[in-house]
């Protein structure tokens, strides 16, 4: 899950280039895009795990999952009651002085947002185990034992995994949004981080 969440954020990096390079210089909108563009990456790769992990070792426990629930003799009943459990340019200021209460306000809201992305980033982190576990029953053995049972299946890990990271996912496009539009407004000329740590690094010297 590491893994993936720095893939992820290496995306909303790219999608953030991509767009300053197309001309949108309003960080607080080209961060709060990026971020959920990324997002659409990070259930790309988690699709792409699921196909990982159902052909290589882990089929081998799906099928002793399967002989039991085969002993069981699930009925569509029971199924459903698992489921439903289950880098810019741009100008500088000029520099000179210390930051009026208004700049130092917008670093404080700035460096606020910043730390409560990181920190859901986190929490998505230390909650994969539970996450993965989900998408394996949904998309791995969910599937297999529908498909056992002559019913139709679904992409049930799709469902599983929005759920349990549409919020995280939500907060991390708002704090980050938050962050860009604090930014901006320290430096209004730039459209991107450089020239606003250039710019403080200098009022700080």
């Amino acid at each position: 899950m590491t893994l993936i969440v720095s893939a992820t954020g290496a995306a909303a990096f790219l999608f953030s280039f991509l767009m300053l390079w197309a001309g949108l210089g309003a960080m607080g909108i080209r961060y709060s895009l990026a971020v959920g563009l990324a997002y659409l990456v990070f259930r790309l790769l988690l699709r792409l795990w699921l196909s990982y992990t159902t052909s290589n070792e882990s089929s081998a426990l799906s099928e002793s999952l399967l002989d039991v629930a085969d002993g069981l003799r699930l009925t569509p009943d029971i199924v459903n009651t698992i489921r439903e459990g289950g880098a810019g340019g741009g100008a500088i200021a000029d520099a000179g002085g210390a930051l009026s209460f208004d700049e130092f306000a917008f670093v404080l809201v700035a460096a606020a947002a910043v730390a409560a992305g990181f920190l859901v980033c986190i929490y998505v982190v230390w909650t994969a185990p539970a996450l993965l576990a989900e998408v394996m029953v949904d998309g791995l053995v969910m599937s297999r034992i529908l498909k056992r049972m002559n019913l139709r299946g679904g992409a049930y890990w799709a469902s599983g995994a929005l759920k349990r990271t549409w919020l995280p996912a939500l907060l991390a496009v708002l704090f980050f949004g938050i962050a860009g539009f604090a930014l901006q407004r320290i430096v209004p000329t730039a459209d991107s981080i450089g020239p606003v740590i250039q710019f403080l690094l200098s009022r700080a010297g």
